[in-house]
């Protein structure tokens, strides 16, 4: 079986009916059906030589963290695929990051199709369940163009 490329990913992703897009910067398949909602920073599924690995960044309130803190654990709990966690650097706004990778070596297009579904079906979840409790950053998103500068 021939080693997994980005390409051959794309293809899977676009056979999906998924519109997808790659950036120069990064190399990453990036997702725009993701990046057009509300706080989301960016979408994206990365491929190397041992896995496939989607990461959502979404951007948060400052005020949010602490709160959110502690439901980072609950979400973890009930999202049996991805992995939730919260990072934050200097001169930037907080995020959440949502994960999962899946092993690259004799992935076929069908696991690959079944993978995509579950996880884009769960970190939907996610995003409602964020939402719901308000803690997105959707005001002033306008000022965050000096962060986009440093996604890549």
């Amino acid at each position: 079986m021939s080693e997994l490329t980005r390409a051959k990913v794309q293809q899977w992703v676009e056979a999906e009916k998924i519109e997808v897009y790659v950036c120069g910067d990064c190399e990453g398949i990036h997702l725009p059906l993701w990046e057009g909602q509300e706080g989301v920073l960016e979408s994206r599924i990365f491929v190397d030589e041992f896995r496939c690995h989607f990461l959502l960044e979404i951007a948060l309130r400052f005020s949010a963290v602490l709160p959110l803190q502690g439901a980072v654990h609950f979400m973890n709990y009930d999202a049996t695929l991805v992995k939730v966690m919260i990072t934050m650097a200097d001169n930037d706004v907080p995020r959440l990051l949502i994960s999962h990778a899946i092993p690259s070596k004799h992935l076929t297009q069908k696991q690959f199709s079944q993978w995509l579904t579950l996880l884009l079906d769960e970190a939907d979840s996610l995003y409602k369940q964020l939402v719901d409790m308000e803690v997105l950053l959707l005001d002033d998103l306008d000022q965050m163009d000096d962060f986009d500068a440093q996604l890549h």
